[in-house]
């Protein structure tokens, strides 16, 4: 099978590789002191425990006849160092995935896109004693900017930032690598008309939630011209008000305006389409609504409230594909959200102690890791139960089962054993992953 030779490529690192790794980082052991394969297992035998386990619960689990540490001593070995050499495993793994070539989901869309990038951010809580460090919008925290292919499950982007950092500039940020074809799905914190133009210029195309308060023209039935055949820019376009059309439009009815200009002043060319909520959707939406006031600071708008009965998007898709596809495509953003909530509740990178920047950073980067991996091996085998099976993989499933024996697959990595490990995977995850669903997505992804 492609996935499990691809993946072994990546699962960590060769030991030479890892030793010239904490050479340079100059994480380096003395004899008869944690070595670099206990100090790694230490972090991935059980995801999570580092953060949540006391110092002398780990060197209980770490005590052999050739090992002896006291937890003071333990303390030390979670140092700059320490932080540097997992960084620099991390960003190894995410360089190799990236030049790999996986199996795709096969999406029956119109246009075949080369990927569906989803790129979205979430905050973890941290100890007080972090905040000079992280500082959040209340006490402290880091945010997690994510972008990954939904077909491949590849991790496209990643940025670590203070909680309390803004969306926009990391969506700018991650457009170095977009390519010809490629599809980028975002949400409304990332709705930036520069970022537009730059994804225009690369080729490639978005859909993008727009703001309930963003003003919307379009071309003026009747313009008005100066003495030399010009338009006058004053009278070349006229404003769209979205609440009028709402009263025109039947719930589950999508309406698209194939030339809009989005702005009062940048006025920059986009495909607009408005989606009509059922009596249902709506309902979630305005729970939604009421929630984030009880939840984040400001006076939520007239505007969102008169709004909340549609869904807005801007795009630069081509007119082939419809405006129902478009509303079906950008449901599949929802993928990310299911991924943070794995990393956080199943492999537990929001746990933690009272401790030190270094160790947490040590375990943060130990679950970044573990998450790559377990996301990227999980989507592969995805694709393998459709394609075998005719089963469709719970992504929540997948992910939990397969970070439990991150380790173990390291450790039989180019063995015979590595199989069996698979092997032992596979069949638990087609017992009890598979997904309770009628349709297989929003667009029929499997068909």
């Amino acid at each position: 099978m492609l996935f499990t030779s691809s993946v072994d490529c990546l699962l960590f690192c060769h030991p030479k590789e890892l030793s010239s790794i904490a050479r340079e980082t100059k994480f380096i052991q003395r004899k008869r002191k944690l070595d670099i394969n206990t100090f790694l297992q230490l972090l991935f035998a059980e995801p999570g425990k580092i953060a949540e386990s006391s110092l002398t619960h780990l060197c209980a689990k770490l005590a052999k006849p050739s090992l002896t540490l006291s937890k003071q001593a333990l303390d030390k070995r979670f140092n700059e160092h320490a932080v540097q050499f997992m960084e620099r495993i991390f960003l190894r793994l995410f360089e190799s995935q990236s030049k790999l070539a996986f199996s795709k989901l096969p999406i029956a869309t119109t246009y075949p896109f080369r990927s569906m990038r989803i790129l979205d951010g979430s905050s973890v809580k941290l100890p007080d004693a972090l905040h000079v460090m992280f500082p959040g919008t209340t006490g402290a925290g880091v945010k997690c900017q994510l972008e990954f292919d939904y077909l491949t499950g590849k991790f496209c982007y990643v940025e670590l930032q203070p909680g309390k950092a803004g969306d926009s500039l990391s969506g700018l940020s991650r457009l170095e690598n977009v390519q010809k074809d490629d599809l980028l799905l975002q949400d409304l914190g990332y709705f930036k008309c520069d970022l537009f133009r730059e994804i225009e210029q690369k080729e490639a195309f978005y859909v993008s939630r727009a703001r309930a308060d963003t003003m919307f023209y379009v071309d003026s039935p009747h313009p008005r011209y100066h003495k030399n055949g010009e338009i006058m820019k004053k009278y070349a376009h006229i404003r769209l008000f979205l609440e009028e059309e709402i009263q025109t439009m039947k719930p589950g009815e999508s309406r698209e305006f194939p030339r809009v200009y989005i702005g009062k002043h940048e006025r920059m060319p986009s495909r607009l389409v408005i989606y009509r909520m059922t009596a249902e959707e709506q309902k979630r939406q305005e729970f939604r609504i009421k929630r984030r006031k009880q939840t984040k600071p400001g006076k939520i708008k007239q505007k969102v409230k008169d709004l909340s009965g549609i869904s807005i998007y801007v795009t630069n898709l081509p007119a082939e594909i419809p405006a129902s596809e478009i509303c079906s495509l950008y449901r599949y953003r929802w993928q990310i959200e299911l991924l943070f909530k794995s990393w956080k509740s199943d492999l537990g990178v929001a746990r933690y102690r009272n401790m030190k920047a270094e160790r947490w950073l040590c375990h943060l980067y130990a679950e970044l890791i573990i998450f790559l991996l377990s996301v990227l091996l999980t989507y592969q085998i995805r694709h393998y139960f459709w394609k075998e099976k005719q089963l469709i993989l719970s992504e929540r499933i997948g992910i939990r089962e397969v970070s439990e024996r991150v380790w173990k697959l390291w450790q039989a990595r180019a063995s015979p054993k590595w199989r069996e490990v698979m092997d032992e995977l596979l069949n638990i995850l087609a017992s009890n992953g598979p997904k309770n669903v009628k349709k297989p997505g929003p667009i029929h992804w499997l068909t």
